[in-house]
């Protein structure tokens, strides 16, 4: 007899269900503060590597699982390009993240000469077929530098300095968060910077946004 109402407890469990946590943390893996909301609620803050952690007691019987959807929306200002936003499902006794990083990196351009002038600066996309326009506007005398934002992805570089001389840097893969800097020394100039911009466009894989502004 106590057999069989242990069974029929058991069974009246999972026909009416029981309660679990459904977690949702957010995790800051960027070097800068980010911020970030929850459905469009107020505005909260993380620091480099913090977490917020939010639940919810969500129910599960043998017919159905009860879930909330839960947007999240994120960004950051120094190494951010876009603001973000995903909905992510919440499920009882299961937990669910969101990892907030930037989507942008540098390149700077140092001049390293000693008496080189650079006048003109192009930063192209890897899979454009053209260098686009000047992105510097004005000049870097030596022991100068500039700092330029670009989204994540390859980058082709190219300098023009005061005796017109051309010099490249091809497929220079920019992540997240991390400066590259090219060390112009006004020596071993390319030949062919049209040619091999080109060649290099047709055997990129990487797609990058152009996207680039001076810091």
């Amino acid at each position: 007899m106590k057999k069989i109402l242990g069974l029929v407890f058991i069974l009246a469990l999972f026909l009416t269900g029981c309660t679990d946590e459904g977690i949702l943390r957010i995790n800051s893996n960027s070097s800068e503060n980010v911020w970030y909301e929850l459905d469009y609620g107020p505005t909260e803050w993380l620091s480099q590597g913090e977490s917020d952690l939010y639940s919810w007691d969500l129910s599960t019987s043998l017919f159905e699982e009860e879930y909330k959807e839960i947007t999240v929306s994120y960004g950051g200002d120094y190494w951010f390009w876009y603001d973000y936003e995903t909905t992510k499902t919440i499920k009882p006794g299961k937990t669910t993240s969101v990892n907030i990083i930037g989507d942008a990196g540098e390149i700077e351009i140092w001049n390293n000469s000693n008496s080189f002038y650079i006048t003109e600066v192009y930063l192209s996309p890897s899979d454009e077929l053209t260098w686009g326009s000047d992105d510097l506007n004005g000049m870097i005398g030596p022991a100068e530098s500039v700092v330029w934002k670009v989204t994540v992805g390859s980058w082709d570089i190219r300098i023009v300095d005061n005796y017109d001389d051309e010099f490249i840097k091809l497929d220079q893969y920019i992540p997240a968060e991390t400066k590259f800097t090219y060390m112009y020394t006004g020596f071993r100039k390319t030949e062919n910077v049209n040619g091999e911009k080109i060649d290099n466009a047709k055997n990129c894989t990487t797609i990058t946004k152009d996207l680039c502004e001076k810091r």
